[in-house]
């Protein structure tokens, strides 16, 4: 049976280098910035680039960035005239290494002084959005900008082509790099199985039972965890990697269970005759998770080995997907303007609205808290999402072909 599966995948399906800046918090007048044009074969490949470096530093949020392009020579101190207000100069040259990769010198200049010089070595040209995230992130470093580590991560997700078909895809978390890693099936939710991104896990609905497999990004191959007659979904990994929250339904209803890597067992946190789906670690002995046991899809908690259930969320409806960092919790809720993303503390009462427009879905914080990505359906159109908590700022990037059902990074 997949009975379950297809109801929650069709929940977050109904629910829910383009650049769209959705919300801005004042933060005073920001330096003019500018990106030139220094490769000697200037050409569509570079002014591609200039596109992707463009996108990166709207993002980082330390500049007014004026994204026209223009060209100047590389050893200039001084802006080519169609940027001779710029504060900051940031100016690139690509170069064709002759083997199928390039090199990249940037440089970085205010009045006429270089703050900045480095050279980058890319092997892939097909990579070439994640050279443009590495400068920016290096730039943002320089300037004294918050952690930015989540820039350069791979992006997950499971891509719907049709009814029946979808792919896993890796990407960057602006798009612009796309990689299908697994295809010919339907496929449902996936998670990156450890830090370094070299492994992740996935569930399979062509099996003749949904069945959680675990991928390796590089060589390709698989084995299978576990399967279950009605569910079977892997919605977080513990921090060591040696852990798992399986979401399985052997008996049609479908709870939260602990799966141990090291000795294959597995072992039932939640016990309830309705939904309880969504399982993510809070620390080394709790776990938050989903359930309609109140009627609406919501938010509780409980200790792993204890039954005592909390509730987290007192407002909103239909709070059915979340994600949370230490004591931050991301939710979404269901309001007048469609599916929004609320963020409250676990410490205090109140919270604040993240988005206000589409129907959001699928929070996922970064590593270090700074960013929440996020998938956003606007009409027919899919969209990932990254908001950036600190400073209030959201940017949604576009997926042309097909629509996301999860993600993670």
């Amino acid at each position: 049976m997949r009975y379950w599966i297809l109801f929650i995948l069709s929940i977050i399906t109904l629910w829910g280098a383009d650049t769209t800046l959705e919300v801005t918090k004042t933060v005073g007048v920001l330096p003019k910035f500018v990106i030139e044009d220094g490769s000697t074969f200037a050409g569509a490949e570079t002014q591609k680039f200039h596109k992707m470096l463009s996108a990166d530093m709207k993002v980082i949020s330390l500049f007014d960035v004026d994204d026209s392009y223009a060209t100047q020579s590389f050893e200039s101190l001084q802006p080519s005239l169609t940027h001779k207000e710029a504060g900051y100069i940031l100016r690139y040259r690509l170069v064709d290494d002759g083997a199928g990769g390039l090199k990249a010198e940037v440089k970085l200049l205010q009045n006429s002084l270089e703050l900045f010089n480095k050279t980058y070595l890319l092997k892939q040209r097909e990579m070439l959005v994640f050279l443009s995230h590495s400068i920016a992130y290096d730039i943002n470093i320089k300037m004294g900008g918050a952690p930015l580590e989540w820039m350069k991560r791979k992006v997950l997700l499971v891509r719907l082509s049709s009814a029946r078909h979808s792919e896993i895809v890796a990407a960057d978390y602006t798009l612009a790099y796309q990689k299908v890693i697994l295809s010919g099936g339907l496929y449902g939710f996936t998670k990156w199985a450890n830090r370094e991104q070299t492994d992740f896990y996935y569930t399979s609905l062509s099996d003749f039972k949904p069945t959680i497999y675990k991928g390796n990004l590089a060589s390709g191959s698989k084995h299978a965890i576990t399967s279950s007659d009605g569910m079977a979904v892997c919605s977080d990994v513990s921090e060591d990697g040696s852990k798992l929250l399986l979401t399985l339904a052997p008996g049609g209803q479908p709870d939260i269970y602990l799966y141990d890597l090291v000795t294959n067992e597995k072992k039932r946190i939640t016990d309830y005759s309705g939904i309880d789906v969504n399982g993510q670690f809070m620390g080394a002995d709790t776990i938050a998770f989903v359930s309609n046991r109140f009627g609406n899809p919501n938010i509780f908690s409980k200790k792993i080995n204890s039954t005592a259930i909390t509730q987290l969320v007192y407002e909103g409806k239909n709070n059915s997907s979340f994600t949370t960092y230490r004591n931050l919790l991301v939710y979404k809720t269901r309001d007048g303007n469609g599916f929004n993303l609320r963020l409250a503390s676990l410490n205090s009462s109140g919270s604040r609205q993240l988005t206000s427009s589409g129907d959001n879905d699928y929070p996922r914080f970064s590593y270090d808290g700074e960013a929440i990505l996020h998938i956003k359906q606007e009409g027919s159109r899919s969209l990932v999402g990254i908001i950036r908590v600190g400073i209030n700022k959201s940017f949604t990037f576009p997926l042309h072909v097909g629509r996301i059902q999860s993600l993670d990074w």
